[in-house]
């Protein structure tokens, strides 16, 4: 059985998988229903959600079986996209693209945890995880 990061707690582990979900969103330009539909799409969105998937992954140091719970996808295909994402790199601009992703996400988990939100044993109630995902809407 995997071993689950001891870093976060699960509500933050979830954050990171939303932080991560809504920044490629706004980088591409879609809906985050398209992103997460159970059905397939095209290969753009496909594109966008194993990049998703890379950054919960690599940057917000979650388990592919995390990652694969928050995304609704099988364990493989997690580790396949990672493994997709990982080889594009060799592309300057998709380089530059996951760079800035990349960056984004390292900002709102600093900042998420400045603000006290990813401590351990604390009990977050749904509103304030939804003000405090708001909040970071804003300051980023």
């Amino acid at each position: 059985m995997a071993k689950k990061s001891d870093r976060f707690s699960q509500t933050a582990r979830r954050l990171i998988a939303r932080m991560a979900k809504e920044i490629v969103c706004e980088a591409y330009s879609i809906p985050h229903a398209e992103l997460m539909a159970p059905e397939r799409r095209s290969a753009a969105h496909a594109r966008a959600r194993q990049a998703a998937m890379y950054l919960a992954h690599v940057v917000g140091q979650l388990t592919l079986n995390e990652v694969s719970d928050y995304f609704g996808r099988d364990r493989s295909t997690v580790s396949h996209a990672c493994i997709n994402v990982e080889d594009s790199r060799d592309s300057p601009v998709i380089e530059l693209q996951l760079d800035y992703m990349e960056r984004r996400l390292r900002e709102r988990i600093r900042s998420a945890e400045a603000a006290g939100l990813f401590s351990r044993g604390r009990g977050i109630e749904k509103k304030a995880l939804d003000a405090a995902m708001r909040e970071q809407r804003a300051i980023v």
